[in-house]
């Protein structure tokens, strides 16, 4: 039997068959280290439930606890506190609200301390029946009082953890430090009150005016506008305006925060309320202190609404001509026509006579001819001429300026402070004693109006 030989046929390993024999070879690898995975799982699995979980498992509740729970609470890590404040604002002869901030949600309320016999309240306030709860900027208005009476107060603010229904959790409990303030008193004989503006966030400069001016020892005090320049974040406000002025006096001394054309500016611009408190919620409004009635104007932007900068979204002349039937009605009323005292102050001057004055006294700054100043010289300065005034007092320009009655337009002056100065005023109920001075307490004005 012979031997027959076969020949195979030779198979090419060319270009056509490389991909074939290196798809083959990754499947096999693929399975060989899926295979491998398994059984090192189930290994480990074998050795934790041998050696970890048997050992373990009465502990894990407690493991659970704390990988899983306690973050839930991690929160309360950080003690609450206070951060800024407290500030008074909106002071009247029969009330009060203050203002102050924690780093954590909370309930705030003011612990008024009363001498004895009577006994010392917590107060808190409610909007529809709710207790104001939450946040971390708080509101506490005091109601009630009597007018130029001193009552002593403490902040207490109680950690808000958990708000849900029937299920409320609170944590710690602080409590400020004890500060005094006086209510204003309209029968007063005499009142003191000091006068700044166009800060523009320069929290050194304010630290320096108030030092000067001995803030705490005034009756209250007015930062007429542009304080803020163009408000985009809260800590513009809280720090160099809150904070120095807490410093210095905030805590025992109302100030009187009245808009100027750049708190109309930027994000925070429509919140600028939720850090103060005005009467009846209008930056424009009056009250009485001592022998003075106090008109505070609202001077709103510089520019016209349909300015490319404001985009649409200004409507300022509306809100004037709103705030001009505001002010018709009010210089018809008795307290200011029966006021020993009659000071307007506003942000951006208001001279009826707008045009002419700035002819003839060519150190106005190029700005004084705004839109802004001359819709309230045209619309305003009608009113407030035929009611009469005793000052106006106004800031905007940077400039210091005292207008006379012959060139301010009206029958009383005109003082327009400026950006590095302070205004003081004493009044009693024949006299108005005006002084102007620098951050270095050097005299630039002194001069003494009398009663009408």
């Amino acid at each position: 039997m012979g031997i027959k030989i076969i020949k195979l046929p030779v198979v090419s390993a060319g270009p056509s068959n490389h991909w074939q024999l290196w798809l083959y070879k990754s499947i096999i690898r693929a399975f060989r280290s899926t295979l491998a995975g398994f059984f090192g799982s189930l290994q480990r699995f074998l050795y934790f439930r041998q050696i970890i979980w048997f050992p373990m498992r009465k502990y894990f509740l407690l493991i659970v606890l704390v990988f899983f729970v306690a973050p839930c609470f991690s929160q309360s890590i950080e003690s609450l506190r206070i951060t800024h404040g407290p500030w008074l604002q909106n002071e009247t002869d029969d009330g009060v609200t203050i203002c102050w901030t924690t780093n954590l949600p909370a309930v705030p309320g003011i612990w008024l301390v009363r001498d004895q016999p009577m006994t010392d309240s917590l107060i808190r306030n409610s909007t529809d029946g709710l207790i104001n709860v939450g946040g971390t900027l708080h509101q506490v208005r005091i109601t009630g009082l009597q007018p130029g009476t001193t009552y002593s107060y403490r902040m207490h603010s109680v950690e808000l953890l958990k708000l849900r229904p029937y299920q409320v959790y609170f944590g710690d409990t602080v409590k400020g430090k004890e500060f005094r303030f006086t209510t204003l008193n309209p029968s007063k004989k005499t009142t003191r009150f000091m006068v700044v503006n166009d800060i523009h966030t320069d929290g050194a400069k304010l630290g320096g005016l108030l030092r000067s001016g001995n803030a705490a020892e005034q009756d209250l005090l007015f930062y007429n506008g542009d304080i803020v320049d163009n408000f985009e974040s809260e800590s513009q406000l809280l720090g160099p305006i809150i904070d120095t002025s807490v410093r210095y006096f905030a805590s025992r001394v109302p100030f009187v925060f009245i808009r100027g054309n750049h708190e109309t500016r930027g994000f925070m611009a429509r919140k600028l309320k939720d850090y103060l408190d005005y009467p009846d919620n209008h930056y424009y409004y009056s009250f009485d202190q001592g022998p003075v009635h106090f008109v505070v104007l609202d001077c709103g932007e510089d520019k016209p609404d349909n300015n490319r900068y404001y985009y649409g979204l200004a409507d300022y002349d509306n809100y004037r001509l709103q705030e001009l039937e505001w002010l018709k009605r009010e210089v018809k009323t008795p307290a200011y026509r029966n006021a020993a005292f009659r000071v307007i102050l506003v942000h951006m001057p208001i001279i009826p006579s707008y045009r002419f004055i700035y002819a003839r006294l060519p150190f106005l700054i190029k700005e004084d001819r705004g839109y802004g100043p001359s819709f309230l010289s045209e619309h305003f300065g009608p009113v407030i001429r035929e009611a009469g005034a005793d000052l106006m007092i106004a800031g905007h320009t940077h400039r210091h300026l005292w207008l006379s009655p012959p060139f301010s337009g009206f029958g009383f002056p005109i003082l327009i402070n400026g950006t590095s100065n302070f205004v003081q005023v004493d009044a009693t109920d024949q006299l108005l004693s005006i002084k102007v001075a620098s951050g270095k307490n050097e005299a630039i004005l002194s001069k003494e109006l009398k009663k009408r």
